[in-house]
């Protein structure tokens, strides 16, 4: 496994303001935590979990890039899909040289982003034969979110009162059964094939980046991770810890931990991010 990452200074209190103060810029902070399991004996996981004050005197932007790739295909095969995709994805979408930027356009960093998800694409095909990956990509410019999903990891946004909600769609077997009324969300659950995946990096048939925007009002939440631990630990329980006013990452720890209680039956990846 390869990981890419920056240590975040820890944050004294996670209280965070009911709405952005005018004029003032964005505040990010992230924590990373990773897990092999309990029943796998390496990791096939890889994560990028990045922060940036990015920009000139007059221009100044707060960049935060995450993401995180499940590799399929065996020990060396899936280690080395995930690997590669994070590491093309990043080199591709240059998030230094991306705040660079003046001014940002929605459309232009989709494009961007998706054309980054299909050359990490390019690269599983040509070094790893036989392997894949999922990827689950966060963009934060500033006030706006982008993000880019292909596989089976997920990305939430978190309101810090209220709601939340799952902002990537699972490229399963299984959720196309449950999105097509054949079997009910409970029954997926428990779904013989519920880690069968249409649509991921190494795969050519069918594949397309899912690719979104939105906007963020308010100060909350994103977490980005592989199903290791959102099909171990219940939503409910995944939000209440992102939003617990304790250090960051005490809260991405503690969300591994609960994996690995509920059996660790997969690697497991989690980036908590706080915005406000």
């Amino acid at each position: 496994m390869r990981l890419l990452g920056r240590k975040i200074k820890p944050k004294s209190d996670n209280s965070l303001p009911e709405s952005f103060q005018d004029g003032q810029p964005i505040v990010v902070k992230a924590a990373l935590s990773q897990s092999v399991g309990l029943t796998r004996d390496h990791m096939e996981d890889a994560a990028l979990c990045l922060v940036l004050q990015q920009g000139s005197c007059e221009q100044n932007h707060r960049i935060g890039l995450f993401a995180a790739a499940d590799g399929m295909g065996g020990h060396t095969n899936g280690e080395l899909a995930s690997s590669t995709a994070i590491q093309n994805f990043v080199e591709t979408l240059d998030p230094v040289k991306l705040g660079d930027r003046e001014s940002f356009d929605p459309d232009e960093i989709q494009v961007t982003l998706e054309q980054a998800f299909i050359v990490a694409q390019q690269a599983v095909l040509d070094t790893v034969k036989g392997g894949g990956s999922t990827l689950t990509a966060a963009l934060v410019i500033d006030r706006d979110l982008y993000f880019a999903h292909v596989g089976d990891s997920r990305l939430y946004l978190v309101a810090e009162q209220g709601h939340a909600k799952v902002l990537t769609r699972d490229h399963s077997l299984v959720q196309r059964l449950v999105d097509l009324g054949q079997i009910s969300p409970d029954e997926a659950e428990i779904h013989p094939q519920k880690n069968v995946l249409y649509r991921a990096l190494g795969q050519t048939d069918g594949f397309k980046v899912d690719v979104g925007y939105q906007q963020l009002e308010k100060p909350g939440h994103l977490v980005v991770c592989t199903d290791g631990l959102w099909g171990l630990v219940g939503e409910k329980k995944l939000l209440e810890i992102v939003r617990e006013n304790t250090q960051i990452e005490n809260r991405a720890e503690r969300l591994c931990k609960l994996a690995n209680d509920a059996g660790g039956t997969d690697n497991i990846t989690v980036i908590v991010v706080d915005f406000f």
